[in-house]
């Protein structure tokens, strides 16, 4: 069809036209001037409405024969560019490029060409100026003519952080349970994994995706990363005040062997938020200690009552729904697994999940731990790995895209112990009740402590709410504004509206938002992100 139409074209030369035009012209001229009676002066008045109807048939033909060729070069170039990752100056010299190879149309002239790309598609237009053979019998010689195409890029990598609220009221109805099945049925999906003889597996390790998962609560378990980020020896000055460790033993512990998993009355890994430095990326420094973290430690007390030295009295989070858990350790989840492509380690965190009572649900903190798993500085760095194909940082590679997976409950607040009821109190199940603060001890410490007032600067639950809400949708906004997809997920059926508004305003677009009311959904709202993670990437 291609060649009938460039034959067609060339036999129709831009000079034969207008010859033909002007020698119509001329011919009506002088049958305008002729005496020879009222058949002329019909035919006359049929003429130029004949003359019209052939010019537009002529004209029209090559506006569309021009838009046909404009828009198979722009879908050459964007076929092109979906195989490219490079910066959008180069982007825009390769549909330049294929414009001017494959857009040839007699009296056209390309006018605009351009090219972008937004959350995985490429988009490019042009506009060419058409010359009217015809035009100046209505005084218009010129006509514009556009196209435009879009196509998804053929993929790339992939880095993909899960946050994931692990808060009591996840408790609720085995809403944890079904969190559990949902997290396991995203990243199977992700992986493409398949079940073989009753167990999950991959044949191999993707190069090209990247996966980390942050459990939170009202704090986040950094894991072994904790090495980069806080000064060991204020895990030592713990040790050796309240475990009541000699100096001696407390410096002779290594630094790797500070933090525990197993031992209920060592520090389990979570951290205490820094006061100039909330929710931002500016890597920890030990020079400088504002830009370092500290080491949560539940201090024992009338709503956390507990021995310290005796490890009996201990009763750790994470196995029941109960507010009467003690330990140095209440309110902290299990730990931040840091970018990886190890799948089974992936499927084992998301198969550890469950729900820790106390403190309250701050999104805000999670969310920023999140962030963090993606970014290249300290105190993760996985993103700084060289993508092997290109050479480039895996952060830094317009080939490597980012997501943010955002899971939640419900609202962020500050939970506080209500007091006990009179019957329950001196009963060995009954250890705990209300503390005089503002709330349970958090990320933040407490509400209305120093360091929570200089972040919040109030002690008003209900007003740190607010701020945490106003918090989230800034942060939602820059990540976004970086190129980060971001999907939200708002789980049970008692969320507000204004909190769904919320949520549904963080995400990228109303297609990566999902309200879950009932576990059903939740497992379909994940697997369908895992679905839409394995098509940003390439399986090579």
């Amino acid at each position: 069809m291609n060649k009938k139409i460039e034959n067609f074209s060339s036999m129709q030369t831009a000079d034969v036209i207008k010859q033909n035009s002007a020698r119509l012209k001329k011919s009506v001229c002088a049958f305008d001037k002729s005496k020879r009676g009222s058949l002329a002066v019909n035919f006359a008045l049929l003429l130029f409405p004949l003359m019209a109807a052939v010019g537009f048939g002529i004209d029209g033909s090559r506006m569309l024969l021009s838009k046909f060729e404009l828009q198979a070069a722009l879908d050459a170039s964007a076929l092109a560019m979906g195989a490219t990752y490079t910066d959008a100056d180069t982007l825009k010299n390769i549909v330049e490029k294929f414009v001017d190879k494959n857009f040839q149309v007699n009296g056209a002239t390309v006018t605009d060409v351009t090219a972008s790309e937004e959350n995985g598609e490429v988009i490019v237009s042009a506009t060419a100026d058409l010359e009217l053979f015809f035009g100046g019998f209505l005084g218009k010689t010129y006509s514009q003519v556009a196209a435009s195409t879009q196509v998804k890029r053929a993929g790339g990598g992939l880095l993909a952080t899960l946050v994931i609220d692990n808060t009591g009221s996840m408790w609720s109805s085995n809403n944890i349970g079904a969190l559990r099945d949902a997290n396991l049925e995203l990243i199977r999906n992700a992986f493409n994994a398949k079940k073989v003889g009753g167990t999950w597996t991959v044949a191999a390790a993707p190069n090209d995706l990247r996966m980390s998962i942050v459990p939170y609560s009202a704090a986040v378990n950094v894991g072994d990363e904790f090495l980069n980020i806080i000064n060991p020896n204020d895990v030592r000055d713990i040790y050796e005040n309240t475990l009541l460790i000699s100096e001696n033993d407390v410096d002779n512990i290594d630094d790797e062997d500070l933090r525990s998993d197993t031992q209920l009355n060592r520090w389990k890994g979570c951290v205490v938020e820094r006061e100039n430095y909330a929710r931002s990326d500016v890597a920890p420094n030990p020079s400088n200690p504002a830009t370092m973290w500290k080491p949560f430690w539940y201090p024992h007390g009338i709503d956390n009552n507990y021995n310290p030295t005796n490890v009996s009295t201990i009763k750790p989070g994470g196995l029941r729904n109960s507010n009467q858990i003690t330990g140095p350790n209440v309110g902290c989840p299990t730990p931040i697994v840091p970018l990886t492509n190890d799948f089974s380690k992936l499927n084992a965190a998301a198969t550890a999940i469950t729900a820790w009572n106390r403190g309250g649900t701050l999104t805000d903190i999670g969310l920023a731990w999140g962030y963090r798993t993606l970014s290249p500085g300290l105190p993760f760095t996985q993103s700084t790995e060289v993508d092997p194909r290109f050479g480039e940082q895996m952060w830094s590679s317009s080939r490597w895209r980012k997501s943010i997976i955002l899971m939640t409950d419900g609202d962020s607040l500050f939970y506080d112990l209500p007091a006990l009821a009179s019957r329950d109190r001196g009963k060995p199940d009954y250890p705990n009740d209300a503390h005089p603060g503002k709330s349970d001890y958090t990320g933040y410490e407490r509400l209305g402590d120093d360091l929570a007032d200089e972040i919040f600067e109030t002690d008003n639950a209900s007003t740190a709410r607010n701020y945490i809400n106003t918090a989230i949708a800034s942060m939602c906004t820059d990540y976004k504004s970086q190129g980060i997809i971001v999907y939200t997920v708002v789980f049970t059926s008692g969320v507000s509206q204004a909190t769904r508004d919320m949520y549904s305003a963080c995400a990228s677009d109303p297609g990566k938002y999902w309200y879950a009311p009932n576990s059903n959904a939740l497992k379909n709202a994940f697997g369908k992100i895992g679905s839409d993670l394995a098509k940003l990437r390439i399986i090579q």
